[in-house]
């Protein structure tokens, strides 16, 4: 049996319950919604890959866009069950592919053929957030006629990771920086064109990015 064929759920479906719902959390399902969107066309195609506990989802489905969910753990419920190593998918089947908080837990040498696959997937555009650990101050601003402002300051939590049974690997941390990660996505064929830590957040950081990879090479 392959390594594939072996990988199991790590994390039980009550997970996704109360304590873990944290207004942090809330406030990152808004913007994995809100990239996605950004670069998703009207009544769009896109498969969000570790759907959780399906906030995500259901503010996509608001906004008329087609989503289909995918988990290696039957008991989320979603409409694919697989690996993100080996998407049950034809190429280019999405316009957008959402991984939120998922590559973490796959061991980082997995993380390209990862990224592969959510490319081959999708016609231009994959969103990707990573747990990165961050110590510091995040803010709000309020000004009458503007739409409110975030921010964020610190610096990362620059510690060895150690496997806690869920995450293999944290952005950030030692032996796992934002250069080694923006490298492994130009070597499969992926520009990124947005990356950002969003206000309200000290914990994820978000990648939109697009294929570079000509449609009759994939």
């Amino acid at each position: 049996m392959g390594k594939q064929d072996m990988r199991s759920a790590q994390v039980d479906v009550t997970w996704y319950q109360r304590e873990y719902m944290t207004l942090p959390r809330i406030l990152t399902h808004w913007h994995q919604a809100n990239e996605v969107l950004n670069v998703t066309p009207d009544k769009g195609k896109v498969l969000e890959v570790g759907p959780g506990s399906g906030h995500t989802s259901w503010l996509l489905a608001q906004s008329r866009i087609d989503v289909t969910t995918l988990d290696i753990d039957p008991s989320i419920q979603p409409d694919l069950v697989g690996d993100v190593t080996k998407i049950p998918a034809p190429a280019m089947e999405y316009d957008c592919v959402l991984a939120a908080e998922v590559l973490e837990h796959i061991p980082f040498d997995d993380f390209e053929a990862a990224l592969s696959e959510l490319s081959r997937v999708s016609k231009k555009y994959i969103v990707i957030t990573l747990p990165a650990p961050f110590v510091g101050v995040s803010a709000f601003i309020n000004l009458p006629k503007f739409p409110p402002m975030s921010f964020c300051c610190g610096l990362p939590y620059r510690v060895s990771h150690e496997f806690d049974g869920q995450h293999y690997w944290e952005l950030g941390k030692v032996g796992f920086s934002k250069r080694r990660i923006r490298r492994a996505f130009k070597r499969v064929g992926l520009d990124i064109v947005r990356e950002f830590r969003p206000g309200g957040s000290l914990y994820c950081y978000f990648f939109v990015a697009k294929r570079t990879i000509p449609e009759e090479k994939r």
